[in-house]
C-alpha cells in the first residue's frame, strides 16, 4: 500500500493512503452505517447504495489520481478503511483546488480528519505547488466549519442559494487558505 501521510492522533495510528478496491466494503460500511448523517451534506451518499458502487468510484478516483485530475485518498485509522479526503476541481493553469473530506461517525471527534485535512493542505502546497485551497461548506454544515476555523482557513464569502439539496435552496460558506511559501505576486 502506497501512503502519502503517515501520523498519530491521540492513540490512533492514521494513514492518507491511495485508495484501493480492498477498501471498498469497510468503506461501504461506514457509508451505510452513517448514511442519514452523511445524506444531509454529501449529495453521493444516496448513490453509493452497494460494496460495487463503492468500487466503481475507487476505480474511477485511481484513473483520475493517475492523470492528476484529482487527488483521493482513503483514511486509515488503525488499518481500517473509515473515511475520505480529497483534492478535486484541480486548477493547473491557476494553481488551485478544492478539499472535500467525509469520516465515520465511529472515529469522529478525535481530531482525525483536522488532522488529515491538514496533511492534505501540506500535499497541496508542498509537493502539488498550488497557491490556493478552497474548502466549501454548507452553511448548516458546523463540523466542517469548525475544520476550517481550526486549519486556519480564512472565510471569503457566503452564496446564499447556492446547494439545491433535498428540495430546498441553501447557503454555501467559502474558506480559503494560501499556499504559505507562495510569493505575493502569485
Amino acid at each position: 500500500m502506497f501512503y502519502f501521510s503517515k501520523f498519530i492522533v491521540g492513540v490512533h495510528e492514521v494513514i492518507l493512503s491511495f485508495p484501493e478496491e480492498n477498501h471498498a466494503e469497510a468503506l461501504f460500511a461506514a457509508i451505510t452505517h452513517d448514511r442519514e448523517t452523511l445524506s444531509r451534506f454529501m449529495p453521493w451518499s444516496a448513490t453509493t447504495l452497494t460494496v460495487s458502487d463503492e468500487r466503481q468510484f475507487i476505480r474511477y478516483a485511481r484513473a483520475q489520481n493517475a492523470k492528476y485530475d484529482l487527488l483521493v485518498l482513503t483514511v486509515l485509522v488503525d488499518g481500517l478503511p473509515v473515511g475520505m479526503v480529497d483534492l478535486h476541481d484541480i486548477n493547473h493553469v491557476n494553481h488551485t483546488a478544492k478539499i472535500g473530506y467525509w469520516l465515520s461517525t465511529a472515529v469522529q471527534g478525535q481530531g482525525i480528519i483536522t488532522h488529515a485535512v491538514s496533511h492534505l493542505v501540506a500535499i497541496a502546497c508542498d509537493k502539488l505547488s498550488l497557491h490556493k485551497i478552497i474548502l466549501e461548506a454548507d452553511s448548516e454544515n458546523n463540523k466542517s466549519i469548525a475544520v476550517a476555523n481550526r486549519l486556519g482557513f480564512a472565510f471569503e464569502a457566503k452564496l446564499k442559494d447556492q446547494i439545491y439539496y433535498h428540495g430546498v435552496y441553501k447557503d454555501l460558506n467559502i474558506y480559503v487558505q494560501f499556499n504559505p511559501s507562495a510569493s505575493a505576486n502569485n
